[in-house]
């Protein structure tokens, strides 16, 4: 499926967070923003999957006007990622995971034979399965996040939301969850912090930096170090992997950069 913000504001009381913001993801693309935080990330995406109402501009979902869109219905198209993976009840990795399925149910719907299989294919993809039976609520941070994500390849997605999807992961599982992701085949916008990740992983990635989209492209086109000096306000050296064609960029501390 495919996704599109156009001139996108959000004000929260009478601050104005996102300013004018516009992209796309088409089926296929597994798109960043990037930006230092406070710079709207969090808060568009939150627009995207419908806890925040946009103060103006258009999404549209699958050339529909996202108004006109039940929440049922892009809730079986868009699975969601978030930063912050609280419950209030103690359930099991299971059915934690078997939650991604609502929205394919009628209302009082038993699970069915196909949901449990789904539902444990997702739970394998995601290396948790010998965590099947254990109460969510004794994981670490890390193993939270890889069960959210199971959860929402459970649900069977068009497209994916993720926001900061690899916090409280370690290397070796940061790269397996976007691995994971990028290997679906879907439409993909996430949120990412980690600027050689991102452009490991992305095909586009859009830069946002007090609300605004200041660039736009292919990684390789747009992270220089002149960018990220604009942006994060410190300086780095950026060089091409040959062997790889993946970026190599090298921070320099703050006491150097005075």
């Amino acid at each position: 499926m495919n996704i599109a913000l156009e001139h996108i504001d959000v004000n929260l009381g009478e601050q104005k967070i996102v300013r004018d913001v516009s992209l796309a993801v088409n089926k296929g693309e597994f798109v960043g923003i990037i930006g230092p935080n406070g710079s709207g990330k969090s808060t568009l995406l939150r627009t995207l999957y419908r806890i925040i109402r946009p103060s103006g501009g258009t999404i549209w979902f699958d050339g529909e006007d996202m108004k006109s869109v039940k929440l049922a219905d892009s809730a079986k198209k868009m699975g969601v990622v978030g930063q912050f993976n609280t419950v209030n009840f103690d359930f099991t990795v299971f059915e934690m995971v078997m939650m991604g399925r609502t929205p394919h149910k009628k209302l009082w719907g038993s699970d069915t034979a196909r949901d449990y299989q789904i539902v444990w294919e997702a739970i394998c993809k995601v290396g948790m399965e010998k965590y099947a039976e254990r109460r969510f609520s004794t994981l670490s941070g890390g193993e939270k996040q890889r069960i959210v994500l199971a959860r929402a390849l459970a649900q069977q997605p068009g497209l994916l939301v993720l926001d900061e999807p690899t916090n409280h992961l370690d290397i070796k599982y940061q790269l397996q969850i976007l691995s994971i992701v990028k290997a679906l085949g879907i439409g993909v916008l996430a949120a990412l912090h980690d600027l050689s990740l991102a452009a490991m992983y992305c095909t586009r990635l859009y830069v946002l930096k007090g609300g605004e989209v200041v660039a736009s492209g292919r990684p390789q086109e747009i992270l220089t170090p002149e960018l990220v000096r604009e942006v994060y306000e410190i300086e780095c050296d950026i060089k091409v992997n040959p062997d790889t064609g993946y970026l190599a960029i090298t921070y320099l501390p703050l006491c150097r950069q005075v």
